[in-house]
């Protein structure tokens, strides 16, 4: 760590690898992890990125175009499907992986490695202890809860792939476990994150003493975005049918995102009620033939830039998820700061981050009486008073993204295992090939 920040120690190189970076990947993930790059950028952290580079054998040869800012240099590695869930990619569990992750290590001498969650880590924990660097591993995402939800999470299906998908399950808790007893430390993304990793097993003393939280661009995301562009976003929604009620739903349009209940509850909600659906996912190539005024759906299932979902946001009505499995859930963060309330279901990170009756209606998570209910409540409240859309936004402060910052670099401090080095690293190894065999055994 070098100079202060803001008033926190800031560190002067730091390595990030995030399994998640192209615009097309409309997670969370992907957006905390590019304004976090630039934030650091900003402040005057030196950065190296590390990612996939995305491109699978066999299929798209096309190197796809990745968004870089300025002044950070970008390393790419070699990319497969993860062994389970197929509909995500990650780096490929291979010692030319762990070669180039050393040289750009040793290369670029970072204080410390950033690296978010996925199923080919055990690369990173290994080259960090091979290069003695501290390693923080940031938790975003409830796998377990994917697997329950998802038919197809694995790729057998049947009994098998659910049996399939329980070992896995247990396979990703041991891997936080193994981590952790190779010298990393878990930097949580919200309150979820912590009891995930209790959940796993993993000692408290590998933990941050601090929670990342909620992110948002507070500049890009605001109320105050040109007029015209709202109103043409509002037409373009909802079909520029007049007085109506304009939801949104931002985020990957597929089953463990409980769409379904959401298409379900629109076919109750009165006549004059706009459903868009903004964003790609399994379940949108079906939903386009309803795409269309008659139905009051919007769906194309293309992507939509930052700059379009926060115009989305703004223009709509209400902001709304029947989502039972986000840790933070980023886009409601996004809603609010731009003086959109948001209907979300009472669970994991809208639970913990959304005040009911402040800033959103909470309903029970499946209940369409509850649905129902509070979306009745949230169509008849007027965005005035404790409701205006200042006095939603100023609820997000704290998500600022300096303030996530200062949390990250707090987090940043935590002291990393230094002892029985030349141990972990001969037990990192054998699991490193365990995982490479598994990853081949699967493919």
């Amino acid at each position: 760590m070098t100079a202060k920040s803001n008033g926190t120690s800031c560190p002067g190189r730091v390595l990030v690898y995030s399994h998640s970076w192209l615009p097309q990947q409309v997670d969370g993930v992907a957006v905390r992890m590019m304004a976090h790059v630039n934030a650091m950028r900003k402040r005057g952290v030196k950065v190296l990125l590390v990612t996939p580079d995305f491109v699978m054998e066999g299929e798209n040869k096309e190197v796809p175009k990745f968004d870089i800012s300025e002044g950070i240099e970008h390393v790419t590695l070699r990319t497969q499907k993860t062994p389970v869930y197929r509909k995500n990619m990650c780096m490929s569990m291979a010692f030319s992986n762990l070669r180039v992750l050393v040289q750009a290590i040793q290369r670029f001498q970072p204080d410390l490695v950033h690296a978010t969650q996925e199923a080919s880590l055990q690369v990173v924990v290994t080259a960090c202890i091979y290069c003695a660097v501290p390693l923080t591993v940031s938790l975003h995402t409830d796998v377990a809860q994917i697997a329950a939800r998802d038919d197809g999470f694995s790729s057998i299906g049947g009994s098998i792939g659910r049996l399939h998908s329980w070992i896995s399950v247990r396979m990703v808790h041991w891997g936080y476990r193994n981590w952790a007893l190779g010298g990393a430390n878990f930097f949580p993304v919200s309150q979820q994150s912590l009891v995930i990793l209790r959940n796993a097993g993993v000692s408290e003393q590998r933990v941050a003493p601090i929670i990342w939280g909620p992110m948002v661009d507070r500049d890009q995301f605001r109320v105050d975005l040109p007029e015209d562009s709202i109103v043409q976003a509002r037409k373009k929604l909802t079909f520029g049918m007049p007085e109506s009620y304009l939801m949104v739903y931002v985020g990957r349009v597929t089953a463990e995102k409980d769409i379904q209940f959401l298409l379900d509850g629109h076919k109750r909600a009165p006549k004059h009620v706009v459903l868009a659906l903004i964003g790609p996912g399994s379940m949108a190539d079906e939903l386009k033939q309803f795409h269309g005024e008659e139905h009051r759906l919007y769906c194309t299932g293309e992507l939509a830039s930052r700059e379009e979902v926060a115009l989305f946001l703004r223009a709509a009505d209400l902001h709304v998820s029947a989502s039972r499995m986000e840790t933070v859930g980023f886009t409601a963060m996004e809603s609010i700061s731009c003086g959109t309330p948001m209907l979300a279901a009472n669970a994991q990170g809208f639970a913990m981050y959304l005040t009911h009756g402040v800033n959103a209606r909470l309903f029970t998570p499946g209940s369409t009486e509850s649905y129902d209910r509070e979306l009745a409540e949230m169509m008849a409240t007027k965005l005035e008073g404790k409701w205006s859309r200042e006095s939603l936004r100023s609820t997000m402060e704290m998500a600022s993204i300096d303030a996530c910052t200062d949390r990250a670099f707090q987090a940043y401090l935590t002291s990393p295992a230094k002892d029985w080095r030349y141990i972990r690293l001969v037990v990192s190894l054998f699991y490193f090939v365990l995982n490479w065999f598994c990853s081949i055994a699967f493919q």
